[in-house]
């Protein structure tokens, strides 16, 4: 095989992706209205097929570049891209129904979410500064359009606005921290810049410029993760965003962001861990706190879910902090876990309708378990999950990850997380609370359910993974181990 047919090959899901999802444009320009479904049957097949051809390379530990090393093809951008395409279908499936009968009921819609999984996986790929700000500049673009999708509320534009500016501020605190590392290295190509501060650290130490980059580049990946104290945009974009919008913006996205993270620390920042470690380590902590904390008094749904995003993602950062192949591993499977848990989360929230919408309060679960028992115990799961109760499934993430941080001394991080974990726990609890003795003849008006089939298997094999993951987690700490192996030296 010639070089370029090579390198095509390694590719192939991208220029995959890049192609169909151009395709998609030009059938639902076709197909006029209600072009909505038929391109989201489309787009599932297409996404299915680009998540075989992810793995029809084989699976290998051994990572393979591809033009001028720009993009790096290895287990751990075969296992992290496959979570996005299967989060992706997830988000698009429970939300087909939410946008029926509505302005936002599109074609763009899948369109918008293809393109912006291409941007993801460009990220999770890269190898050089300039493929990683393409590829997350792509993600952010479609992902501020979403959030502005229904352009019928004053909501939805707002959220759209404060996510570009306050995402065109993180990008150029990226591209700053790019050119001062672009400045001393002499090269934005990952080994280069690699060997470069490797080879500068040894002797004297890295320049503090170069160190000040690091940070900027760091925190302008933070704000995608929602991190703080980047994370001011995360309340008001989940709120005033679409519900089927928020839903992907909770599943998807963050773990691409978290992707590239690994790929910076573990690549060209790998021999400056004393100067990266102490920033991470901050973030995980803030982030702990405040998710724990500021959730404690909303009232409205994705508010606090968007708090406990922010929370979630801190306990996550854990095992990127420590900087060992155990601490990736546990932050592969938290990912993982978290992922699932918040799919079933906003598949459940959409199929409870209020007015035609899906409930957006807490009150509005009120007696539930009275007037939807079966709905109020899947979600009564989920939140028992979610809090770390054993033996589901968000029990043994955050256990991996806390091991994690022991086995590398960090005792003080681990004793953090489990304390800000207890107190997370009372606004899932609150939520169980509010279902099972609040009395629904307060409510105004009465909750309904409206779901279809692709919302009820989504939330059906989330219960049955967050219940049975019991039974499986040695398989799937062999994956997360696979794919975290290939990063470290």
């Amino acid at each position: 095989m010639s070089p370029l047919m090579t390198e095509i090959s390694l590719a192939a899901p991208e220029i995959l992706l890049a192609l169909g999802t151009m395709a998609m444009m030009v059938v639902g320009a076709f197909l006029r209205g209600g072009a909505l479904k038929p391109v989201a049957i489309l787009t599932l097949i297409l996404w299915l097929v680009s998540l075989v051809y992810i793995w029809i390379n084989g699976a290998s530990l051994e990572a393979q570049r591809a033009f001028s090393d720009m993009f790096i093809a290895d287990g751990f951008g075969q296992v992290m891209k496959s979570m996005i395409v299967m989060g992706s279908a997830a988000a698009l499936l429970i939300s087909l129904k939410d946008l029926e009968g509505t302005i936002m009921a599109r074609f763009e819609y899948p369109v918008l979410m293809g393109f912006s999984m291409l941007g993801m996986f460009l990220m999770i790929s890269a190898n050089d500064f300039l493929a990683l700000y393409v590829g997350l500049e792509l993600s952010s673009l479609a992902l501020y359009v979403m959030a502005a999708f229904n352009r019928n509320t004053a909501k939805s534009s707002e959220a759209g606005l404060k996510y570009f500016v306050l995402g065109a501020i993180s990008s150029g605190l990226l591209l700053f921290g790019i050119s001062l590392i672009y400045g001393f290295t002499g090269s934005t190509q990952f080994d280069v810049v690699g060997a470069t501060l490797s080879a500068a650290s040894v002797p004297a130490g890295v320049p503090v410029v170069v160190l000040f980059g690091m940070v900027l580049v760091l925190a302008g990946l933070a704000f995608k993760i929602s991190a703080v104290p980047f994370h001011m945009w995360t309340p008001d974009v989940y709120d005033g965003a679409p519900t089927s919008v928020t839903a992907f913006f909770a599943i998807v996205p963050k773990v691409a962001a978290m992707a590239l993270i690994v790929r910076l620390v573990m690549g060209p920042f790998e021999d400056l861990v004393s100067d990266w470690q102490p920033v991470l380590v901050l973030m995980a902590a803030l982030s702990m706190t405040v998710g724990a904390l500021a959730a404690i008094v909303q009232k409205n749904l994705k508010r606090l879910l968007a708090y406990s995003s922010i929370g979630n993602m801190g306990y996550a950062l854990i095992g990127v902090a420590v900087g060992t192949a155990e601490g990736i591993t546990s932050m592969i499977v938290y990912l993982s876990i978290y992922m699932v848990m918040t799919a079933g989360t906003f598949g459940i929230i959409m199929a409870l309708r209020k007015s035609g919408f899906a409930v957006d309060q807490i009150s509005d679960l009120s007696g539930l378990s009275k007037t939807k028992p079966g709905i109020a115990y899947g979600l009564a799961a989920i939140m028992f999950s979610l809090s770390g109760i054993p033996p589901l499934a968000g029990f043994f993430g955050k256990l991996y990850v806390f091991q994690s941080a022991v086995a590398a001394h960090a005792y003080v991080l681990a004793v953090f997380g489990v304390i800000t974990s207890v107190v997370a726990a009372w606004y899932y609890l609150n939520i169980i609370r509010t279902m099972f003795f609040e009395s629904a003849e307060n409510l105004a008006e009465p909750v309904t359910v409206e779901c279809d089939a692709p919302l009820i298997a989504v939330v059906t094999l989330s219960l049955l993974f967050i219940v049975g993951f019991i039974v499986m987690p040695g398989q799937w700490l062999s994956l997360a181990h696979f794919a975290s192996a290939g990063l470290m030296p």
